[in-house]
């Protein structure tokens, strides 16, 4: 029978026979054929798998190389600037503990973010009107839970922001979280109120509902862990200092709601939000009553702003992580790459009405990552847009103590993004400490922040459009300001784009889609905001050196509207084009997000500028003395109240 194999064997593999010395119907020993064919058998699967190894290694190997960035980056007043040789730099981009989320395929196909079904059933709304939207379709293909844009959402320990859609979706999202640690044991709820003007309706409005809350509790509690003594709550105001409205835990209702409605007003505009969450933990993260029975503590934070004390957000982390005490936050969405809002505030006492006021939510980023640039033309300037999540510094508190934050929309109605979409572009929650140490390390993100730092601090506004009577010395006037203003502006963009072009580059190398939209954004913004000034500075200069005509009778001024001919070289026409194309590839693979928006903002308008006539008012001059009577009217208006910090 071994014979008869061996026989097999060298028919179809002859060359083996060759390497055991011969063939294999020699007459050896049954010992000796057996050992020679095992041994030949296993040198060629040696060779078979090193030669697999190989290809495989050939097709990972790796290198370590040093990604440190050069301060002196070099600047041009040119279109030449603009990258678009096939040279890539030298510089290798290297992860760093960004963990980011790999980038998915877009395809466009028919369906949308509006076709997600809820958890309920139901159907989200559309995001964002007029607004190419595709399906994305993940590396993974997993199938992920969906929710409805503002409805309740599966809760995931320390996944971050969840939209609820008010103070009484977050409360009730809350009861759940306090019947699931219930679950566990005794639980202590601690409510910390932040204690500003411009949350009193928010806290009026929940003491209202606390009731309905507790009364859920008790109502899907099958096991009565909540009674007798087994749900336990306490309040603390914050602001400039703290104060615990309920100096023991209660498991009174009327009491709890009480000590809501007793929140002082802090008048002081500042929030100690993450010392308050340390002490606290600190005094009440092993809680235990009377009777010796063991409680688990849960923070929940109700405030409008991020806190004027981030400086101990990792204390606070590392205390109430040590402890097990999670964190949950209800508050508002971050702005989109900004740091301070403002809102209205109604004074509760004399009901004067301040508008405006400014109050810090964002960004939704450790650094902003977005640069600051105003919008030309009517229309919206995005300065207060949601980010679809919530602000950095208070979200990392819940999501590294295993909580959440809970965007509850406080304040003015925004945009909203559908949550389980922007998912994919969530910031990321960890330390500052490591954030900026990975920014450093990555050269593609680092000159993102840069690039965002620059404008965020030097940016000047956009030139004017319309100008006075053709006929009169202003016009010429109003043109020259407006070149200066656009002189100014090309400046510092050309400076900002001095971060931005070495590292385009490395564009496609990078995995996460948050900072691939950051950069197409970005650098799809400046170009067209420099090919604007150019075009700007070229027609004005050309106005002056040969002025039109009018053709119509009744005009007598000028005005430059959009035009989609770039006219003034064919370096910005040809920057004209890449900026299209940067911001129509926004559109295209990230639909449904703030850069789409920003982005189909952006091209609402063509880059070009023509010059078009149109009738104004002549100028009247005021009669003399006319200034000094305005003076002395102003000076007798009463002064208008402080307006409150809020």
């Amino acid at each position: 029978m071994l014979r008869n194999l061996f026989q097999q064997l060298d028919e179809r593999f002859p060359q083996l026979s060759r390497w055991a010395g011969g063939r294999l119907d020699i007459e050896l020993p049954a010992f000796m054929t057996s050992v020679v064919f095992h041994v030949v058998l296993l040198l060629m699967l040696a060779m078979v798998g090193y030669g697999a190894n190989a290809v495989v290694n050939r097709e990972i190997s790796s290198s370590v190389v040093d990604t440190s960035l050069s301060t002196d980056l070099s600047r041009s007043a040119e279109f030449q600037d603009l990258d678009m040789s096939d040279k890539p730099p030298t510089l290798t981009p290297q992860a760093g503990s960004f963990a980011p989320n790999l980038a998915t395929t877009i395809k466009a196909v028919a369906g949308s973010a509006a076709n997600i079904e809820s958890a309920e059933g139901g159907t989200a709304a559309p995001v964002i009107k007029d607004l190419a939207v595709n399906d994305v379709k993940r590396a993974t293909d997993a199938i992920v839970p969906t929710a409805a844009m503002y409805g309740n959402m599966v809760s995931i320990k320390g996944n971050g922001a969840e939209h609820v859609g008010g103070v009484e979706g977050a409360v009730d999202r809350v009861a759940n979280e306090i019947l699931r640690r219930l679950e566990k044991g005794r639980v202590l709820a601690i409510w910390l109120f932040d204690a500003s003007g411009s949350l009193v309706a928010e806290r009026q409005r929940l003491a209202k509902h606390i009731d309905t809350v507790y009364t859920h509790i008790t109502q899907m509690d099958e096991n009565n862990r909540s009674t007798d003594g087994g749900l336990l709550t306490g309040v603390v105001a914050f602001g400039h200092d703290l104060k615990a409205m309920t100096p023991e835990p209660t498991a009174d209702k009327g009491a709890i709601i009480q000590a809501i409605n007793d929140v002082p007003l802090d008048n002081t505009g500042i929030e100690n939000t993450f010392g308050t969450v340390a002490a606290v933990v600190r005094k009440w993260g092993k809680f235990k009553d009377a009777k010796g029975n063991v409680y688990h503590p849960m923070v929940i934070i109700v405030t409008d702003e991020v806190g004027d004390d981030e400086a101990r957000l990792e204390e606070a982390v590392e205390t109430a992580s040590k402890a097990k005490v999670p964190v949950y936050v209800l508050g508002s969405q971050a702005l989109f790459g900004r740091a301070d809002g403002y809102m209205d505030y109604t004074d509760p006492k004399t009901k004067q009405v301040f508008h405006n006021l400014p109050v810090r939510q964002g960004p939704e980023s450790a650094m902003i990552e977005q640069v600051r640039l105003g919008f030309w033309y009517q229309g919206g300037q995005f300065d207060m847009m949601d980010s679809g999540a919530g602000p950095w510094a208070l979200s990392r508190l819940a999501v590294a103590t295993g909580g959440t934050y809970f965007i509850t929309r406080m304040g003015a109605s925004r945009m909203g993004f559908d949550p389980t979409l922007m998912h994919e572009y969530k910031p990321d929650w960890i330390s500052r400490q490591q954030y900026e140490a990975g920014v450093l390390q990555n050269p593609f993100r680092k000159a993102i922040v840069d690039a965002a730092l620059v404008s965020q601090q030097k940016l000047p506004g956009t030139p004017p459009l319309n100008f006075a009577p053709a006929d009169s010395p202003e016009f010429k006037e109003d043109m020259r300001k407006g070149q200066e203003l656009a002189n100014r502006t090309e400046y510092t963009v050309d400076e900002v784009l001095a971060f931005i072009n070495p590292v385009a580059k490395l564009r496609d190398r990078e995995t996460s889609r948050r900072w691939q939209a950051n950069f197409d954004l970005t650098r799809g913004r400046l170009l067209a905001m420099k090919v604007r000034c150019y075009e700007y500075n070229w027609l004005c200069a050309k106005m002056k050196r040969d002025p039109l005509k009018f053709e119509q009778k009744e005009s007598n001024a000028w005005k430059l509207v959009p035009d989609n001919e770039v006219k003034s070289s064919e370096k910005a026409a040809a920057a004209a084009k890449q900026a299209k194309e940067l911001l129509e590839r926004v559109l295209k693979e990230h639909p449904g997000t703030p850069w789409a928006l920003f982005a189909q903002r952006e091209l609402k308008d063509p880059f070009g500028f023509k010059w078009a006539e149109t009738t104004v008012k002549p100028l009247v001059k005021g009669k003399e003395g006319d200034e000094e009577a305005k003076k002395k009217k102003m000076m007798a208006m009463p002064k208008p109240p402080e307006p409150p910090k809020l």
